[in-house]
């Protein structure tokens, strides 16, 4: 493995990233996500009257996370939090959260929010006391009674109406085998009344149910006149019955008074993001291939929000299957029968991210693009802390006031008893990066090269170009997390790029990740080992 030389400057980063697992990856990542300088370095509050087309992109580097708290195990009114889905919205005003339970009651609670402990050890954590309102149902109180059967919480969002605070809940049926629900949103009328208030509904968001029914988030000022609305909702695949959905994330802009009306009323919405079974996001949902590190059967975005400052919509989720595929009713290595779909490696999970230029969106409401040509600008591997064997991000709010994005991370907290497993919540800054027109671009940008040739047959180059030196570390990693080896460790200069060669000889074919980390970065290429040439 050697290095070679100059090549010239470099473009900025713009390329997606491929997934890894295992221990040293967290411990990797975490070390980035973790360093104060990014909390500081990335933050530009971009001016009031700016053009929010202008605004700039977000990368994984602007998140940085800021600690996380634990929620207590124990029945409260009609449920817990044990086997939480995880959908959920903060209350900044009130320092608190609401919160869905246990996945066979489907109720909700609210529980105040203790101080962030910015650690990664769960023991350090401080514990929420038990609710402030205790769990109470809400999918079976509307006058309507329920008649399509809605029974899993997809998303939660507060809302300031005429009468008060309220509290909007999207719902879904789990198993809508004729995919023909019509029902997407119920509307709870007194936010600090969880027990007794009203709950209007069903109501009908346009756009199909299994697209509309998901995560609910507030959609920043400058970008609602331009969007169609000022809340977002969207819903993926990786629920059962994938013909309904969306496959891959979607986004619908809409006008929140229309819970005021009749709920016989379809809201309208303006489609910004959306698939279907005839144009997944990926193609080779299976990953026949091999080569599908974007989208699966196995993947599913559980939050989505347009990050303020930037032209980024967000979503956040799960996936699997990037590295040994998908199989139906299988028997995994481990000697797991599969009860669906799932990877036959049991290690193939990743919490993931895909980041979207909202200027494609407003492409698309223009008619300029369909909903399903859009692509996501950066995805990749989303990594926390308190990771477990199902690496699922259960849900997600952002609290504008504070820059933060807070996450459950499911059935991660497991030191409260022999059954317990509420999820933990962490929270994670999220910057507001300097501009990306030309010639005010101050933020640092990285390029990690794709390797070439690959797949590799001999060997295969790569290369990395900072624009600022620092001390970096290059090394090769299995498709589990194992480093194999160091291509490099030392200093590199800025705009100097460095290039190394990966020699096949000893490497059985798979997949393997090239690992770029330094002190203001962490980039992954994927690179495939074939016996073939």
């Amino acid at each position: 493995m050697t290095s070679t030389s100059h090549r010239g400057q470099p473009h900025r980063n713009r390329s997606r990233r491929a997934p890894d697992s295992g221990p040293t990856r967290l411990r990797s990542a975490l070390r980035i996500m973790l360093a104060p300088v990014l909390a500081v370095a990335f933050v530009s509050v971009p001016p009031a009257h700016a053009d929010p087309t202008q605004q700039p992109l977000l990368h994984l580097e602007d998140f940085t996370y800021q600690g996380a708290f634990r929620l207590p195990t124990g029945t409260f009114g009609e449920s817990s939090l044990d086997y939480s889905e995880g959908p959920f919205v903060v209350a900044p005003s009130r320092g608190s959260l609401f919160i869905v339970g246990h996945s066979h009651q489907q109720a909700v609670a609210e529980f105040g929010m203790p101080p962030l402990v910015a650690s990664t050890i769960l023991a350090d954590l401080e514990m929420a006391d038990p609710p402030v309102q205790p769990f109470r149902s809400v999918l079976d109180r509307t006058p309507d009674g329920n008649p399509q059967n809605l029974n899993r919480i997809g998303g939660l969002a507060i809302r300031q109406a005429t009468q008060g605070w309220e509290l909007i809940v999207n719902a879904y049926e789990y198993y809508d085998a004729p995919g023909d629900n019509t029902h997407t949103t119920a509307a709870l009328r007194d936010l600090d009344d969880l027990s007794d208030s009203s709950v209007d509904g069903y109501f009908t968001v346009a756009g199909g149910a299994g697209h509309t029914s998901g995560w609910i988030s507030e959609i920043p000022t400058e970008w609602r006149p331009l969007l169609g609305g000022s809340y977002l909702t969207g819903q993926s695949s990786g629920i059962p019955i994938i013909s309904r959905t969306s496959v891959g994330p979607s986004a619908f802009a809409f006008d929140p008074t229309g819970f005021d009306g009749d709920p016989s009323e379809i809201i309208p919405t303006t489609t910004l993001l959306d698939f279907d079974l005839a144009h997944p996001l990926h193609e080779d949902l299976s990953n026949e291939t091999g080569t599908n590190d974007l989208w699966t059967h196995l993947s599913r975005a559980t939050y989505g929000f347009v990050a303020p400052g930037t032209r980024t919509y967000v979503t956040i989720g799960y996936s699997g299957g990037h590295a040994s595929g998908v199989c139906y009713k299988c028997i995994q290595s481990n000697g797991h029968e599969c009860g669906g779909y799932c990877a036959p490696d049991p290690d193939d999970y990743y919490q993931y991210y895909w980041l979207w230029d909202v200027n494609d969106l407003l492409a698309v409401k223009a008619g300029a693009m369909n909903p399903y040509d859009v692509r996501p600008y950066e995805y990749g591997a989303f990594p926390t802390p308190f990771e477990n064997e199902t690496e699922e991000i259960g849900g997600g709010s952002f609290d504008a006031t504070a820059g933060l994005l807070y996450l459950t991370i499911q059935k991660a907290d497991r030191e409260q008893g022999t059954y317990a497993n509420p999820p933990v919540v962490v929270a994670y800054s999220v910057a507001n990066p300097v501009s990306d027109v030309e010639g005010t671009d101050t933020r640092p940008w990285v390029l990690l090269s794709a390797p070439r040739p690959n797949p590799v047959a001999r060997a295969s180059r790569v290369s990395l170009t900072v624009d600022r030196a620092q001390v970096a570390t290059v090394t090769l990693h299995d498709v589990r997390g194992r480093r194999l080896g160091t291509l490099f460790q030392g200093r590199l200069e800025a705009g100097v790029t460095a290039t190394w060669t990966i020699d096949r000889a000893g490497l059985s074919d798979g997949i393997y990740f090239v690992w770029a980390r330094g002190e203001t970065f962490l980039r992954t290429r994927r690179l495939v080992v074939t016996g073939r040439e």
